[in-house]
């Protein structure tokens, strides 16, 4: 068993554990600062940990706001974008499930 440490002080984002398989990534978005549009080839689960985000799905061409207690679920490749409503901290878990 491994506990880990996020950092709230970081300059937007620390990859937190990389293995072969999986990535998980804690990022930080102060107010109004926009995670342009991207996708990975993982399957990918994002979870607010403080804060508010507009969450952007590109393909469905709608936005949802998300705070603590939400989550998305996304395919590999599924193009997105983050906008930050507030200062915001998100978890992001990339992992190949195949």
């Amino acid at each position: 068993m491994e506990f880990i440490k996020t950092n709230p002080n970081i300059d937007l984002y620390e990859n937190v554990v990389e293995t072969a398989s999986q990535v998980v990534t804690h990022l930080v978005i102060p107010r109004g600062k926009e995670i342009a549009e991207h996708h990975a080839p993982y399957d990918v689960v994002v979870v607010p940990i403080k804060g508010t985000v507009i969450f952007g799905d590109v393909a469905g061409n709608r936005e949802e706001k998300l705070a603590p207690g939400d989550l998305v679920k996304m395919k590999p490749n599924e193009h997105h974008y983050l906008k930050a409503v507030e200062d915001a901290e998100v978890i992001v878990i990339k992992s190949k499930l195949a």
